[in-house]
């Protein structure tokens, strides 16, 4: 068995003061000691009743699922890997060797999250409305998103990539400094403008009135709606009497669709937390084959 075992706080509080030089990997949600195991026992008085001390597959597993981002609010998020190389590199400089490159637990942990996060964690990111429609859009190289308040502008990022991207709103300076960050960015005030996008987001309260002023200026666009207003409306009858070509998704929509997914996100957890775990069983227990020795046994 690797000689490595791990202290798991599910807090930020920190250790104690006599282990601040111990390597201790800190994250907003949680701190890891990585120590040997004869080094336990003279930690154990600052160990407190709620750290969980975790050897062999147990270790690992939690340690590959943290990694792959599978306890962060937003699962699949890549930060808590990037802070964890961090603490590798500087565990290297600090001269511990449990951190070597020749440490093989540690060659098999960045390995397997490297792969499972390629293999089946793409995609399944925290489900929000500019993730929503991203994927929605991706055949489509323009969108227009009315409004400039804040859930336009947490959509506009999702959507910057496109060939065109427009932006309807009544104060265009809200927007100023999205303009100067994409150059496929145009915004114009309602009354100015047609809508451009072969998509049209609604992102802001506006009237069943004003969307069809805004998408009676022509005929070719847009061929999809999204509309996000909570607010009642009637533009679903509108959209079917007077413009039956366009697509319409309501909030209603991307409410159940979200729910949906998160049923769907969760199983799929489930299924890579016990990938992980069988993957660092048969790490943990695996058979080391030395062509001048003794097979030894890693378990």
């Amino acid at each position: 068995m690797e000689d490595i075992l791990l202290v798991h706080r599910k807090s930020s509080k920190n250790f104690a003061e006599s282990l601040q030089d111990s390597a201790v990997f800190k994250t907003c949600l949680r701190q890891i000691l990585f120590c040997r195991e004869d080094e336990l026992n003279s930690m154990l008085d600052v160990i407190e009743s709620e750290d969980q001390v975790l050897r062999g597959e147990k270790a690992f597993s939690l340690l590959l699922e943290i990694l792959c981002g599978l306890h962060s609010p937003i699962v699949g998020e890549t930060e808590v890997l990037g802070q964890f190389r961090n603490f590798i590199d500087a565990r290297k400089a600090a001269g511990d060797t449990l951190f070597g490159d020749n440490q093989k637990w540690l060659n098999f942990v960045m390995t397997e999250v490297k792969r499972t996060r390629a293999e089946h964690l793409v995609g399944i990111g925290s489900q929000s409305y500019g993730s929503l429609l991203r994927r929605y859009s991706k055949d489509m190289e323009s969108v227009s998103i009315c409004g400039s308040g804040q859930l336009a502008q947490e959509i506009l990022p999702w959507l910057a990539h496109k060939k065109s991207v427009q932006v309807l709103c009544r104060e265009c300076t809200k927007m100023r400094s999205f303009a100067e960050k994409y150059d496929n960015l145009t915004i114009s005030n309602y009354n100015e403008a047609y809508v451009h996008g072969e998509a049209m987001v609604i992102a802001a309260p506006l009237s069943d009135a004003r969307i069809l002023e805004l998408i009676s200026k022509q005929d070719t666009r847009p061929h999809v709606i999204y509309d996000l207003r909570g607010e009642d409306n009637n533009l679903a009858a509108i959209i079917e009497s007077q413009f039956p070509h366009v697509t319409l998704m309501t909030l209603q929509q991307f409410f159940a669709e979200i729910e949906e997914t998160k049923k769907d996100r969760q199983t799929k957890i489930e299924q890579i937390r016990e990938f992980l775990f069988e993957k660092a069983l048969a790490f943990a227990q695996r058979t080391e084959l030395r062509p001048l020795g003794w097979d030894d046994i890693c378990a």
